[in-house]
């Protein structure tokens, strides 16, 4: 790689740092699993940046290879059992509920798997539904039905919780 492409390269990755990590801890929800995913596709990408061909899509480029990798490292790690979080979940004290954070987490756990990628993409990321739609390698209109599927989902899962709360 020529020395300008390096440093190129360098300031896309530092531009999207955050984009990566937040993409890799939604997916696989475990910090070594996202990190080693990023780790992966900061190589794979390193290797293969000769073939992207219209730099303006490093962005959706790098975040494509992101989620591969992370799938890969779902797909390896099937066979490993890992204690249920929901165990530890039901231990914390109601007044914990409250922090945003972590209700977040617990929303998008909630949802559809496909639906969670979509709204970490779309929310966190703020990636374009077009842009969604090129790294996914699905039609716009899937991603935006998606989108509002994600939304009625996460309307009934705090409707359900403020239930609890007030029931």
């Amino acid at each position: 790689m020529k020395e300008e492409d390096k440093k190129v390269f360098i300031e896309n990755i530092n531009n999207n740092r955050l984009k990566l990590y937040k993409t890799a801890i939604s997916i696989l929800k475990n910090e070594d699993d996202a990190n080693d995913a990023i780790q992966e596709t900061l190589y794979s990408a390193y290797k293969n940046y000769y073939n992207l061909r219209e730099k303006q899509y490093f962005t959706t480029w790098i975040v494509r290879i992101l989620i591969n990798k992370c799938y890969d490292i779902i797909n390896k790690n099937k066979k490993i059992a890992y204690i249920d979080d929901s165990i530890t979940q039901n231990t914390v004290g109601k007044e914990d509920n409250y922090d945003v954070e972590s209700s977040l987490e617990w929303v998008l756990e909630k949802i559809d798997k496909d639906l969670n990628e979509i709204v970490v993409l779309y929310y966190y990321n703020d990636f374009s539904v077009t842009e969604i739609s090129e790294m996914l390698n699905i039609p716009k209109g899937t991603v935006k039905s998606r989108l509002a599927r994600a939304r009625e989902q996460i309307k009934t899962i705090i409707k359900e919780k403020e239930g609890e709360f007030n029931g």
